[in-house]
């Protein structure tokens, strides 16, 4: 077992989902501590060495706070934060009404930012720490069935950008992994409601693993002079963007 992460505790939001759940598994292996978070995940399953579940609501900042402090309690601090939140709500632009934009930005990007205000004193008392975000090629390229994702993406990215600028100066990196076509049921459900295409430069869908090997990366000290960047996992964008 590698040991990279040895000593460090980093919190996963989304870590049901299928990205989510192979990031932490990769961060478990290296030997990380890793607080593994979304809207009802306690008590499900045989608990896992080295991993820590614990509900969060990303739709409230007194939660995520509440969350956070609660971390900082029982393992000392928080040295990385992933948040990988997504909310699949497809449609065209004259069909989705106010609740279902609000509920992707509430949920996605006022999420993350939510993640990102609760974790930093953490980060700021530790001497610096790694925040990586889920964005999503809709953020530059937007989809026609995913509007809603596409402007979450596309707030994610820029705000990412102003962060790292922010607490740069505090040793906090803050990046962005922005997935093409993965292999998921989120994939699944894109095809079902007549989505982006899958196809790509590289072939088809890339695989859980080509993301998390990305946001591992990110988090190491590896990338220690990375930050503000936005590192697509897209097989080279897609080929075809049906209307």
């Amino acid at each position: 077992m590698s040991e990279e992460f040895s000593g460090k505790v980093i919190w996963v939001v989304g870590a049901t989902g299928a990205l989510g759940e192979d990031i932490v598994n990769q961060l478990t292996s290296k030997g990380a501590t890793v607080i593994a978070s979304s809207r009802q995940i306690e008590g499900k399953g045989a608990p896992v060495l080295g991993i820590h579940p614990m509900n969060v609501d990303v739709t409230r900042f007194e939660t995520t706070e509440m969350v956070a402090q609660r971390i900082v309690k029982d393992h000392g601090g928080i040295d990385g934060l992933v948040v990988t939140t997504t909310l699949p709500i497809f449609g065209d632009f004259m069909d989705l009404g106010d609740a279902e934009w609000e509920a992707v930005l509430e949920t996605k990007m006022m999420g993350t930012i939510r993640l990102i205000r609760a974790v930093v004193p953490s980060m700021q008392a530790r001497g610096g720490g790694s925040i990586v975000a889920l964005s999503g090629g809709g953020g530059i390229n937007p989809s026609l069935r995913h509007l809603p994702g596409s402007v979450a993406n596309a707030g994610i990215n820029l705000v990412v950008k102003g962060l790292a600028k922010r607490f740069g100066p505090d040793q906090i990196r803050i990046n962005v992994v922005s997935p093409g076509p993965i292999e998921s049921p989120r994939l699944e459900a894109i095809r079902k409601a007549k989505g982006p295409s899958t196809k790509t430069p590289l072939g088809g869908a890339g695989e859980p693993d080509d993301v998390s090997n990305a946001v591992v990366f990110l988090l190491s000290s590896k990338a220690k002079y990375i930050t503000g960047a936005n590192l697509a996992i897209d097989g080279g964008g897609r080929l075809e963007d049906p209307k």
